[in-house]
């Protein structure tokens, strides 16, 4: 197994249960992948993924099996949205909506010859509802629409929760999301390897050889990490893989933390959120703890320029995202990059126009390599949902063919 994220530890533990000897190569010095707790102003934060929405039962399932709780997200009050354009720019923007939801039931390999900018301004007249529609896309994708294929945005939104309401309903887990990792590694005792960068696997008749600080032999290996990283390996794919692998690129996302003294956008009824179809600043939302935190969401080409900026210029945008909730400093300030983490690249997964009409394909297995990852995954890709999907189905080939 290459890689400690969620999917891989999810593979790893169903593939002990089925009596495989196993072992995980994972490159960090910590488990969790894009799962990552910290903490500020004493507030346990997730600096990665953090949500669990309605229709992931998958995820519910396994923090219930792991003894980890989930906590509702209050969502109660007001939130601070784009507000320009009146009644005909939110009819142009439901109008728009129900248009791509069609497009979802009607895929079409040709789609795949434009990007998703391109057709937001070919299909959008009015200019707000095509701003507003065009956020949504960032930050779900955390990538410019220009660079986004369109039949993958349609896809990706056929298999997640698209527009549907349910989808507002969220939880997050007491302690943070890594904690899900954490209980799997323990349940894996010393059969996980940190510190392990791989850089090469070799397959032959009799099994795959791993190249990593040592060298390993499996009869089978599973590649349970993201796209991008794939192409710092040595290792044959399949042209369809090939392509997939050069192709793909992670949409990047940096999370921005303020832990203030009380919540006091609360006594004016007001939620945390707040969005932004304009700026540096997407987006923003409470975490709920003691302190109270805000968080802001700098996404895809403002997110690559974010780390170009000095430190203080970057923390006084955040805070002033954060000034129609509070007018007080904050106790404490932390912002994550993940485009600039090596073994993550960002966090979305994405794909260009023309890659899937290329024949671009990831998640089938190449003879004795096996792929599980979220970016893998049937239903719910680029989610924790996701991962847990890639995982247990990487898993059921693995069994299959020892």
């Amino acid at each position: 197994m290459i890689g400690a994220g969620l999917s891989g530890l999810v593979c790893a533990t169903r593939l002990v249960a089925g009596g495989a000897t196993v072992r995980v190569l994972e490159a960090r010095e910590r488990v969790g992948g894009r799962l990552h707790t910290g903490t500020v102003g004493g507030a346990s934060v997730d600096l990665g993924g953090q949500w669990m929405t309605a229709g992931q039962p998958k995820l519910a399932a396994l923090a219930g099996e792991l003894g980890v709780a989930i906590e509702h997200h209050d969502r109660a009050g007001k939130a601070l949205v784009d507000d320009r354009g009146g009644l005909l720019a939110a009819f142009g923007q439901w109008r728009v909506m129900r248009r791509i939801e069609k497009l979802m039931k009607q895929l079409d390999r040709e789609l795949d010859n434009q990007s998703l900018g391109q057709w937001f301004a070919r299909e959008i007249r009015h200019s707000v509802a095509r701003e507003r529609i065009a956020l949504h896309a960032d930050l779900i994708f955390a990538t410019d629409p220009s660079s986004l294929s369109l039949l993958h945005y349609l896809t990706t939104m056929n298999a997640t929760s698209g527009f549907r309401p349910e989808s507002t309903d969220e939880y997050r887990f007491s302690g943070g999301a890594q904690g899900l990792a954490l209980r799997l590694a323990e349940g894996l005792s010393d059969r996980v390897q940190l510190g392990e960068p791989v850089t090469a696997i070799e397959q032959d008749e009799d099994g795959v050889t791993v190249r990593a600080r040592e060298s390993y032999r499996a009869k089978r290996v599973v590649l349970a990490i993201p796209p991008p990283l794939v192409k710092k390996l040595a290792v044959d794919l399949p042209p369809g893989a090939r392509a997939y692998v050069n192709a793909a690129f992670s949409g990047r996302v940096v999370k921005c933390f303020a832990a203030y003294a009380k919540p006091a956008w609360r006594d004016r009824g007001y939620s945390g959120e707040s969005y932004h179809p304009r700026g540096a600043v997407r987006a923003t939302v409470e975490i709920a703890g003691e302190p109270p935190v805000l968080l802001a969401f700098v996404v895809g080409t403002e997110a690559a320029r974010w780390s170009t900026r000095e430190p203080e210029d970057r923390k006084r945008e955040a805070l002033a995202a954060f000034a129609p909730f509070s007018a007080d400093p904050p106790l404490d300030y932390l912002e994550v990059d993940w485009g600039s983490d090596p073994w993550s690249a960002g966090c979305v997964p994405a794909l260009p126009p023309r890659a899937l009409s290329a024949g671009a394909r990831w998640r089938e297995c190449h003879g004795r390599l096996h792929i599980a990852g979220t970016e893998s995954a049937a239903q719910w890709p680029g989610y924790m949902e996701g991962a847990i999907d890639a995982g247990e189905r990487a898993a059921t080939e693995v069994l299959a063919a020892l």
